[in-house]
């Protein structure tokens, strides 16, 4: 054995672990085993037909193959060594050993022994099923893939770990069962004796509560160093180096993703951490318990010679549950600065960003609170820890004066006094150190003080923001309800018009049909109609469908205003379009008034002054020089400021950068801004004796390191 070997006495290398439940068939299946003679390979065949997964149409139902009788008896010898009475079952193969050369050449007689020997192999393979299982069986036969040989093994990790953990199971379990025959225990002598079995059973428990955890964490503090290690090589590479901007960029995209890596790592590791010391203070909690219990069966007297243990395991107690109370301090802090963060990195999106902030404000001072209350608990072991010392103490200082000294008849008294103060250094020693424990008592009750007043402002906080999101839910419920009702009427709206629009259109079409079929033969007439520049705006009954009238009849219908009579002539064929309509023949429309002479031209240029209309009125006054345009320039006094803006960057002047105006802005993202700095800004005010914390409170190095 090597030197390494040496060491390593206790290394697994090499070895596999096997499920327990490997060979364990999860349902029965029927098997029939077919066995024959085959002579002219001189083998057996063997054939496994699975009655179960034929029925279920499984193709793989079925196995066969061709052993010879020395293959067979090597599977006889692995079956027997599962189970020993498989043994006399096997028949004996000897006789079916695979022939010479000169047998194959000069012997052609067939085995007339070979059909019992085939029946006796097919019972022998069914009682094998039966007695070691379908599994075992079938891969003792049939060949077993790789893929099939590692169903059959663990990872050896996963094995270890499961080990640790049935033991520490099993070293509850039999602390559980130690503590429950206490009631039934006489005498304290023999209580004594089994606090001696607890103790060694609670070093065993925490010794491989230990491995377990340790071996947990070995994972997560390797990736931490490795995140560590190549984060210092990026920030060398990027001090040092002379690097493109697209490899920096690359370098710090990686660089973020190993802080996220080791981030993840610690945090497992405080996980873990809480976990180990949880179990431990749960199990000194009991012991602890049960001691109380045995302390009111006996007198203050007898129970002296136990008061050492109870006083060291409550000291234990104490010290394992601040542990667990730090470690989850740790836990709950990281928590809230992930509330924080959540709450930085809220995008714009209106009230339900607001109402977003408003509620990582209520889990946060729900997990402020969570933090008080472990901070609470970490205060109550500080001090029970102190008072076990105050106790221990002072029980050290009433033994030392209750000491009895017997001094020589001829001694002087006065000498006997210079004895007695030179014997006091140790009890001042003890006076002293119990002055200095009571002191930090103080200092605990006056830390508690604080802290029950800063929990008291964190739950006003609390409930006020409660109030203000049940505020702000009602405020979005009805102002859902309103905006649904709007939103039901904006589409009945939309409907109706869309209604109006498309029965409006299917009537245009069919006037433009028949305007198109009849054209300059009919006329509507109403009567007292004004005319009007736009005809699409106006209602049907006042569109006119004879002939387009010239530009200067309508201008000068535009100017009279006059009331034009229109008549509707019907065709005096078939009355297709208006069935239940007859009306006698109408004379034709008079003709057209002429054209208005030159001398009218004033008045119709004050009329489209006047009444501007659209812009082929425009281009026909400017085409007859009715019209004249003319260059408007706007100046610095009577022009807007916009207008002057525009004339003075045509004319080249420089303009000037203005800064941002400081006055209020109503928009959705700076409201939000506020609410975040607002409730950042209360978060704080209820948290900031969080921010000055000893940083002795950390857990052990042992479990950070």
């Amino acid at each position: 054995m090597s030197e390494a070997e040496s060491e390593r006495t206790d290394s697994l290398d090499g070895w596999v672990a096997v499920k327990r439940d490997a060979f364990d068939d999860s349902e029965s299946h029927k098997l029939r085993f077919i066995v024959e003679w085959n002579e002219i390979e001189t083998k057996f065949a063997v054939t496994c037909h699975d009655r179960t997964l034929q029925r279920r149409g499984d193709a793989s139902g079925s196995c066969a193959g061709l052993f010879s009788g020395t293959q067979l008896s090597g599977v006889g010898a692995h079956l027997s060594g599962v189970r020993d009475e498989l043994g006399p079952l096997l028949p004996d193969l000897t006789r079916f050993r695979e022939p010479s050369l000169w047998e194959l050449l000069f012997s052609s007689a067939p085995r007339c022994d070979a059909d019992a020997t085939c029946r006796r192999l097919e019972r022998y393979f069914g009682a094998a099923v039966d007695a070691c299982g379908r599994k075992i069986v079938l891969d003792a036969l049939f060949s077993v893939t790789a893929a099939d040989e590692r169903e059959y093994f663990e990872n050896l990790q996963e094995f270890k770990c499961r080990a640790m953990r049935d033991e520490i199971t099993r070293s509850k379990d039999a602390l559980r069962l130690l503590l429950q025959t206490h009631p039934s225990t006489d005498g304290l002598q023999r209580l004594m004796k089994i606090y001696e079995e607890e103790d060694e059973i609670y070093r065993e428990l925490v010794s491989v509560a230990t491995k377990f955890y340790q071996n947990l964490l070995q994972p997560f503090r390797d990736m931490r160093e490795i995140a560590t290690l190549y984060k210092t090589e990026i920030l060398k590479c990027l001090e040092y180096e002379e690097l493109g901007p697209k490899r920096v960029t690359e370098l710090q995209a990686e660089m973020n993703e190993w802080n996220q890596r080791g981030e993840k790592a610690v945090h497992s590791i405080q996980d873990i951490t809480a976990d180990y010391f949880r179990d431990t203070s749960r199990a000194l909690t009991g012991m602890v318990k049960q001691m109380e219990q045995d302390q009111k069966r006996f007198g203050h007297a007898s129970w002296a010679m136990a008061t050492p243990r109870q006083e060291k395991l409550r000291v234990l107690l104490a010290k394992e549950t601040l542990q667990y109370m730090r470690a989850k301090e740790m836990c709950i802090k990281r928590k809230r600065n992930e509330i924080r963060e959540k709450m930085r990195g809220v995008a714009a999106g209106g009230s339900e960003a607001v109402s977003v902030v408003g509620e990582l404000e209520l889990q946060y001072y729900e997990t402020q609170l969570e933090l008080h209350d472990c901070r609470f608990e970490i205060l109550r072991n500080e001090e029970l820890l102190l008072l076990t010392q105050i106790k221990s103490t002072q029980r050290q200082i009433r033994e030392l004066q209750e000491q009895v000294v017997y001094y020589d008849t001829c001694e002087d008294p006065e000498e006997l006094q210079d004895v007695q103060v030179d014997v006091s250094p140790a009890h001042s020693h003890l006076q002293q150190h119990l002055k200095q424990l009571e002191s930090k008592r103080g200092a605990i009750s006056s830390r508690r003080a604080y802290l029950r007043n800063q929990r008291e402002l964190c739950v006003q906080a609390h409930e006020q923001q409660q109030r203000s999101v049940a505020q702000r839910s009602e405020q979005l419920r009805q102002h859902h309800t309103a905006q649904l009702k709007r939103e039901k009427r904006r589409a009945e709206e939309d409907q109706m018009k869309q209604w109006v629009e498309n029965e409006r259109a299917k009537t245009l079409n069919r006037l433009r049909s028949f305007r198109e079929r009849h054209q300059g033969q009919y006329a509507l007439q109403t009567a007292h109609v004004k005319a009007v520049s736009d005809d699409s705006s106006q209602p049907l009954s006042i569109i006119s469908l004879g002939p387009q009238s010239s530009t200067p009849q309508r201008r000068r219908r535009g100017q009279k205003q006059q009331e034009i009579p229109i008549q509707i002539l019907l065709p005096p064929g078939p009355a297709s379009e208006h069935p239940d309509q007859t009306s006698p023949a109408l004379p034709p429309p008079p003709p057209p008034p002429p054209a208005p002479p030159v001398s009218a031209k004033i008045p119709i240029r004050n009329t489209i002054e006047q009444h501007s209309g659209s812009m082929d009125e425009l281009l026909a006054s400017l085409q007859r020089g009715q019209k004249q345009l003319r260059k408007v320039t706007v100046s610095e006094e009577t022009g807007d400021v916009r207008n002057s803006l525009l004339s003075a960057i045509r004319q080249g002047v420089t303009l000037k950068k203005v800064p941002p105006s400081s006055g209020p802005i109503h928009s959705t993202d700076s409201e939000l801004e506020r609410s975040i700095k607002a409730a950042m800004m209360r978060m704080k005010k209820v948290s900031n004796v969080s921010d000055d914390e000893d940083p002795s409170d950390a857990p052990s190095g042992d479990w950070e390191s």
